[in-house]
């Protein structure tokens, strides 16, 4: 119930037998290997150099980027989604071969795969351009000259363009205006421009071409079409057709490829196994003859990684050591199940240094009763905690998934019990008595309530950093820093309390003159040891907010409660007749689920906030690094 202790492994066997002691260490999956190169350049023995397998990490990469590429290609033709708790398939170790030694399918799959997306990439730049050039032709369709035909005879000139629609009546008044010999046609007109065709005698050329600059003209040419534009449109939106006939076609190969992606997905991840046991061997020292590994294991597991390695060859030397000061362990927690799921809790803030105390079994009590308090509605609770039961069972859920699913079933018991006691049912829907009392009606002792189980989370976080200078023998410290700090605190507190006041005053004297003495202790001088004590007194004001900063368990629970009776209301409104109730209903499991989600979500995120802004500031030492053996991983398939 707290970080696994780790022993340090140095490991030394045969080069021969590397390869089938890497595979069984992989099966056995609690070995985590670290890399020796520093510690190698660093030594004196210089027969052992890095190890490696490059090659075969390339070979194994290259094949699964084949894999990955054509996985999302079907993918996307793949109308049959899976369901979010599908059971993986089951591969045995005999069929892994079979999978990994079948080249020829996976490179038929993915040149296939290649070959239609390449296809597709051609047809849709040649769909692009054929928009590209129907949307040119648009604003001509209009007119009725054939496009070959514009341009210039012996006597005249034909330009078709467009201005900006601004400019369009002062450029036709002028040519007017003027007895300009030429005839303008306006084709078509948008809210910007102006499309029109341009015929003018050679004569007046110059003044025409000095109108048309003035006005902001875009001479446009269809020089390689015939016909009139009407007509091109058309033929182009049959070539178009075309081009959708032959994706269709594409689509239907691909589609035909889908059954396919069950094989892609097995050989991933055989692939990915393969290629974590050729990629460790680059963590490895070697000597001629022999390899060398060095890693961190948790110790329970030692005898087991002995038997491992004597089921395998007795030519080896293997020897277990403490972890020295300077090492950088790895972290693993070790909790019982109801601990568990809230470990992603603390997993998503930092994991705890390797030599500081794991957080979650004091944070999981305060964490489940703040997530239903949050809540507050024991309809929702047993909402909640069917149907992540139901989902547990039936399904064989693994990582943060099932700790998700455990999290919000311990939230669903813990909204139920806190719904009973405030009597909360779907809001007011199910009217039931409050086992303790009715926080709508007595707001102030509900802010009171949840204020003190803040001071109880406070507290704890103190005392907690104070166990941590009492392990390590800093008995002074704990007294100082936090039993003088709790004094202040106390008393305080008892002062606003008639029967405790006088004791109240005496613990906060004493405890504000001992943190005023104590607090900068290590500070030689005097004047500045007083000063800084004084000034440490501010850091009430900064747990008053943290105090406070509870009050969002009274805030978020009303807040559940008042909209569900809102809805309720709302819905009850409709219940005039008997289609009106049929919309009641549907409008009341609507309006509770959107509110079961937004309490959910609130719960979580502020009972987070809770834990990593007010709790962990007062002990947690963060920073620690997760503990990653080589194991078997998979995405898709159980291995058994």
């Amino acid at each position: 119930m707290a970080i696994v202790k780790m022993k340090k492994v140095t490991m030394i066997a045969l080069q021969s037998e590397k390869n089938i002691i890497i595979k069984n260490l992989q099966k056995f999956g609690n070995l985590q290997i670290v890399n020796l190169e520093e510690q190698i350049a660093g030594q004196d023995f210089e027969e052992l150099q890095p190890d490696s397998d490059n090659e075969a990490v390339g070979r194994l990469e290259a094949k699964l980027s084949q894999v990955k590429y054509s996985l999302d290609f079907l993918g996307k033709f793949n109308k049959v989604k899976k369901p979010m708790f599908a059971p993986r398939v089951q591969v045995s170790e005999s069929q892994h071969k079979e999978y990994l030694d079948n080249e020829e399918k996976l490179r038929e799959t993915y040149e296939n795969c290649r070959d239609i997306d390449s296809k597709f990439t051609e047809l849709k730049s040649a769909e692009t351009k054929l928009l590209n050039t129907i949307s040119q032709l648009n604003p001509w369709a209009p007119l009725e000259m054939n496009l070959e035909d514009i341009g210039s005879t012996q006597n005249t000139s034909t330009s078709i363009g467009f201005i900006p629609t601004k400019y369009a009546e002062e450029f036709r008044g002028t040519i007017k205006n003027e007895n300009l010999e030429a005839y303008l046609e306006i084709v078509s007109e948008e809210k910007e421009n102006t499309y029109m065709m341009v015929v003018y005698h050679h004569i007046c050329e110059e003044r025409i071409l000095q109108l048309l600059k003035q006005s902001g003209w875009t001479k446009v040419a269809f020089s390689e079409f015939s016909g009139t534009a009407k007509e091109n449109i058309k033929r182009l939106t049959g070539e178009r057709e075309g081009l959708e006939s032959k994706k269709a076609g594409l689509t239907g190969q691909a589609e035909a490829m889908i059954a396919e992606i069950g094989f892609l997905e097995i050989l991933f991840d055989l692939l990915s196994i393969e290629k974590d046991k050729s990629s460790v061997v680059n963590d490895l020292g070697k000597t001629e003859k022999t390899f060398m590994l060095k890693g961190w294991i948790p110790e329970k597991y030692s005898g087991d990684m002995v038997k491992t390695i004597e089921g395998i060859t007795d030519k080896y030397t293997l020897e277990f050591e403490d972890p020295k000061d300077e090492d950088d362990i790895p972290v693993l927690l070790d909790n019982p199940a109801v601990v568990q799921p809230l470990e992603m809790i603390t997993e998503q803030y930092s994991l705890p240094n390797p030599r500081s105390i794991d957080p979650n079994p004091i944070m999981t009590p305060f964490f489940i009763v703040f997530f239903g308090m949050m809540i507050t509605d024991a309809a929702y609770g047993i909402l909640m905690a069917v149907v992540t039961a139901v989902i547990l069972k039936k399904y064989k859920l693994g990582g943060g998934l099932k700790k998700m699913m455990g999290l919000m079933f311990l939230g669903g018991v813990s909204a139920f019990i806190w719904g009973g006691v405030f009597g909360g049912w779907f809001g007011d829907l199910i009217r039931l008595r409050a086992w303790w009392f009715n926080p709508l009606e007595e707001p102030l002792k509900m802010l009171i309530f949840c204020l003190i189980l803040g001071i109880i989370q406070l507290y704890t976080g103190f005392m907690l950093q104070a166990y941590k200078s009492i392990r390590t023998g800093n008995y002074l410290d704990a007294f100082y820093d936090q039993g003088l700090w709790l004094m202040l605190l106390t008393g305080l507190m008892f002062l606003a309390l008639p029967p405790l006041a006088v004791a109240g005053k005496y613990m906060a004297i004493v405890g504000a003159a001992g943190t005023v003495l104590m607090s900068a202790r290590t500070e030689k001088n005097i004047i500045k040891r007083l000063v800084s004590g004084v000034l440490s007194l501010y850091n009430v004001t900064g747990f008053l907010g943290d105090v406070l900063s509870y009050s969002r368990l009274f805030a978020l629970g009303l807040a559940t409660g008042v909209i569900a009776q809102v809805f309720n209301s709302m819905g009850m409104m409709m219940a005039g007749s008997l289609i009106g109730k049929l919309f009641m209903v549907i409008f009341l499991i609507v309006g509770h689920t959107f509110n079961l989600a937004l309490a959910v979500l609130g719960a979580y995120v502020h009972s987070s906030r809770l834990q990593y802004v007010e709790f962990f500031g007062k002990f947690f030492e963060g920073e620690g690094k997760p503990f990653d053996p080589l194991r078997i991983k998979t995405k898709y398939i159980q291995n058994e």
